[in-house]
């Protein structure tokens, strides 16, 4: 019989641990003196090595300050879950991995959702996030990819991906570079400040929230970066005037990692300056009650 530690349901396990200890912005050295272990304890459960115990476990969530019942029942709801889209179509991960392969276009729209996806698993780990809501990609009047209600305030995060072929390493200081493209998908009718309407591909200053880069491709791990509407750099395209260029935003931003100003690695940090500042909605003004 497998040990239960090779089973995917405990992988599952371990992911989530990992999750809420990250989305807390703890490392796990200091978990692990909360713990009154040592940092090989942590790294051992979390690298699957060693298997915890019910008592373990439930120490690891009193130190983390989440409920542990939330933790099992997503896993139950993830091993009860219905058939997947693959089991309905009868499609391999062999074919669909074809499929990626062959239609960069379809690569480039799935990596997206993927992203958006590992986001708001990243979310909504954090303490004091309330509700997570996408609305429909279709609806323009809510710009913004993830709607957060976080101690009673709404954030919009808009969620965008690195250019592939822009990527370099410097190997002597240790920092990635790129390109994050950030723009709508398509042309639309936009407002600007002045009443002045303007048709565009360019998202406008304080149409969302916060800018989430998904930096994947860096080094082929789920980590973002995040920055507010306000401090991103204005368009410089010289087919606007100045003051629709102050209006929108550039479709190319330069990005590093570690993230550099104005972007910051901690988006929880993030939204707490926010919150202090007074930032974000009412969740009535939007429908979020």
């Amino acid at each position: 019989m497998t040990s239960s530690i090779f089973t995917e349901q405990y992988g599952r396990f371990r992911e989530l641990l990992v999750q809420y200890r990250q989305a807390r912005s703890i490392t796990q050295a200091q978990l692990a003196e909360a713990l009154n272990r040592p940092q090989s304890f942590v790294s051992k459960y979390e690298n699957g090595e060693r298997r915890l115990d019910l008592v373990e476990f439930l120490e690891i969530s009193a130190a983390l300050q989440f409920d542990p019942c939330e933790l099992i029942r997503s896993i139950r709801s993830e091993t009860l879950a219905e058939p997947t889209i693959m089991d309905e179509w009868k499609v391999t991960a062999d074919e669909w991995t074809i499929l990626v392969q062959e239609n960069p276009s379809l690569r480039g729209m799935l990596f997206g959702y993927v992203a958006e996806l590992k986001l708001r698993e990243i979310i909504s780990a954090f303490p004091g996030v309330r509700s997570l809501k996408k609305f429909d990609d279709h609806d323009r009047k809510k710009k913004g990819d993830l709607h957060i209600i976080y101690h009673q305030r709404v954030f919009s995060v808009e969620s965008k991906s690195l250019q592939t072929r822009q990527i370099k390493f410097d190997v002597e200081n240790q920092v990635w570079f790129g390109k994050a493209q950030v723009d709508a998908s398509d042309s639309r009718i936009v407002i600007l400040p002045s009443g002045k309407t303007l048709r565009t591909t360019l998202l406008l200053r304080g149409e969302f929230d916060i800018l989430a880069v998904n930096c994947y491709e860096f080094s082929k791990q789920w980590q973002f970066q995040f920055a507010r509407n306000r401090d991103l750099p204005c368009s410089s395209y010289k087919k606007y005037t100045p003051e629709e260029q102050c209006a929108l935003i550039s479709s190319l931003i330069s990005v590093t990692w570690p993230p550099q100003p104005p972007f910051h690695s901690d988006l929880k940090s993030l939204l707490d300056e926010m919150l202090d500042a007074g930032e974000g909605s009412d969740p009535s003004e939007i429908g979020l009650e």
